[in-house]
């Protein structure tokens, strides 16, 4: 009797949280926009020196601009895995956009493109702002007032 109430107590318990599983959120793995991501951080990475955008960071192996700008486009490879803080991809012609405005702008467009119309599209609206109300930890691109060398 008491081994089929306690196999009758597991089954419940094993029931509960199976129903309590199904409605739990789970987290989200549809990132928006990874290549649109990527294009955009490539020509910002490969700008970067000629704005005199100090590229240190990530640390990583050699002392060379070209050592530099293959880190940086490593690193963004990967973190453009998360996708664009945006509810779908922007597409292909404003991405494009964007990326030409970076690479015939000035060197502010390649350190804070979101500030720029023609990237407008990368600054978080003011509700995702409020979700993601966590402290930027990527490394950032240098001084938006550095003059070219």
């Amino acid at each position: 009797m008491l081994s089929l109430r306690r196999t009758a107590l597991v089954a419940l318990a094993a029931a509960a949280f199976g129903v309590a599983l199904a409605f739990t959120p789970a987290c989200g793995t549809d990132p928006v926009g990874v290549e649109s991501c990527q294009k955009i951080e490539k020509v910002r990475c490969e700008s970067a020196p000629a704005c005199n955008i100090p590229l240190r960071r990530p640390v990583h192996n050699g002392d060379s601009a070209e050592a530099d700008v293959a880190a940086c486009i490593r690193y963004y490879d990967d973190q453009c895995l998360h996708g664009l803080a945006l509810a779908r991809d922007p597409g292909p012609q404003i991405v494009d956009a964007c990326v030409n405005a970076i690479i015939n702008g000035d060197c502010g467009i390649v350190a804070e493109p979101q500030r720029y119309p023609e990237c407008a599209f990368l600054a978080p609206s003011d509700a995702d702002a409020a979700a993601d109300a966590e402290p930027d930890t990527l490394p950032t691109f240098g001084d938006p007032d550095a003059t070219p060398q």
